[in-house]
Parts: structure tokens; C-alpha cells; sequence
């Protein structure tokens, strides 16, 4: 104890240029930690998915661990496989946006698990292989050709709703139904059926603007579906009267 408080009397009396340079000392030494960790535990790894053109990329980066700020630009990288390039030459699979969306497939940082993005779904059905080791949909769509201009540009829609939950059905559906036309009747009905639960449950929940979106997603796919043309009129009233009210209590 005697020994510390002589210690506290001659960093008292020492020189502002000491205080200075033990500063220093420590501003060095907690610089050298951050970097020790940032290098050890700062790295991240994962990859991207873009349903608006079926591009895929893995990107990594080094971010300070705990405080997540990134100290390193991204490195990006082209990964698309053969089959998602065979699937931007077909009619009505991808579109050409002045801003690409990016939807995350996978991350992961040093010392953790992958956490998964809802794209992961899609792709691993673009991943899938066969028992010769081949892309599984590349080879199905070349052999079935009619059922692929199908089922692609309805997954792709999927996509770009966001709506990758609702891809396995899609994906089931083409491989349960050998002929193209009851494949096309199949996927609107069942889809449509799915986009209209989702409208349903957001309407009981007061939530009309979000019904009314469901709505819309799903007359994309089947346009003349009644239960979904009915569910629209049921919420259209309901919306200008939540709006009118917001107005109101503005007001």
C-alpha cells in the first residue's frame, strides 16, 4: 500500500512530457490489441443473391469485432453457377433494374456458425446435384424445356417478392407434374392460395395496407384468381378508412 501511494506522489510530480509519453504508451498498446483482434477475430465471409438478374456473389470484408465496424473494403466475387446462367436467357426469369437488389444467402464471421438469409432456400435448389455430380434443375430444365419456361419465371417472381418461402411448393409442383399446362394451372392456383392466407391473416389483424400487398403479389401470378379479386374489395374500404382516420387524429 505504501509502495502504491509512492508511486501516485511521483506520477503527480512528474513531467507533463512523462504523462504524455505513458499516454502514448497506452494509446499504442490499446491500438495493437484492436488490431490483434480485428485481424484474429474481424473477418467475414459470405454470399449474395440478386433475383432481379439470377447473379450470385461472395463478398468478405474485416470489421472490428463486438463494435461491427468495417476497417477493409469488400472484396466481391462472381460466383454464378451454369444454371443460373442458363436461367437469364429465359423469357420472363429475370428483369434489368437500374439498381441490382442483393439478398443475403449466408454469413458468417471468425469463430461463429453460418447464419442463413431467406435467399439460402432458393439456392439450394440452384445447388442441388444429382448422383453424376450435375447442377439437378440445369439437367431438368434441358430435358423438360416446356415445364422449365413454366416454373422459372413464377420462382423468379417469388424471388423478387421476396417471398422465397413459398419457392418449395413451386419446385415441388414441377416435379410431380409432367405436363406443362396443368403445371401453369397448378402454380397459380396453389400459389395464389398461399398469397391469399397471408392477405387473410393481415386483414384479421387490421394490417390492410400490407393485405392489400399480398394481394397484389399474388393476382401477379394468377391475375383472374376470384377469392383474390374478392379479398381486394373486402380490403380496399377498410384501407381509406384506417388512412382517414390517420388523417383525422393529424388533423
Amino acid at each position: 500500500m505504501q509502495r502504491l501511494a509512492t508511486l501516485m506522489r511521483r506520477w503527480r510530480h512528474s513531467s507533463p512530457l512523462q504523462h504524455v509519453g505513458v499516454s502514448l504508451l497506452g494509446g499504442l498498446g490499446l491500438l495493437f490489441v484492436v488490431a490483434v483482434c480485428t485481424v484474429t477475430y474481424g473477418r467475414v465471409e459470405g454470399e449474395e443473391f440478386s433475383p432481379q438478374t439470377f447473379q450470385r456473389r461472395r463478398f468478405r470484408y474485416v470489421e472490428i469485432p463486438l463494435l461491427g465496424i468495417q476497417v477493409w473494403p469488400i472484396d466481391r466475387q462472381d460466383i454464378t453457377n451454369e444454371l443460373e446462367q442458363h436461367l437469364r436467357l429465359l423469357p420472363g426469369v429475370v428483369s434489368s433494374p437500374t439498381k441490382k437488389q442483393w439478398d443475403l444467402v449466408r454469413v458468417k464471421r471468425s469463430g461463429q456458425d453460418w447464419d442463413e438469409g431467406d435467399g439460402l432456400i432458393l439456392c439450394m435448389y440452384l445447388d442441388a446435384r444429382d448422383a453424376k455430380d450435375q447442377l439437378h434443375w440445369y439437367t431438368w430444365s434441358l430435358q423438360h424445356s416446356e415445364l422449365a419456361a413454366v416454373l422459372w419465371p413464377v420462382v423468379g417472381q417469388l424471388a423478387q417478392n421476396q417471398m422465397y418461402a413459398l419457392v418449395p411448393v413451386a419446385f415441388r409442383l414441377a416435379t410431380t407434374t409432367p405436363d406443362a399446362t396443368r403445371l401453369q394451372n397448378l402454380l397459380k392456383t396453389s400459389l395464389a392460395s398461399e398469397y391469399l392466407n397471408l392477405a387473410v391473416a393481415s386483414r384479421n389483424t387490421n394490417q390492410h395496407q400490407q393485405a392489400l400487398q399480398w394481394i397484389e403479389d399474388g393476382l401477379k401470378i394468377d391475375p383472374e384468381n376470384q377469392s383474390l379479386l374478392q379479398e381486394r374489395k373486402r380490403n380496399l374500404p377498410n384501407e381509406a378508412g384506417a388512412k382517414a382516420s390517420t388523417l383525422d387524429v393529424r388533423h
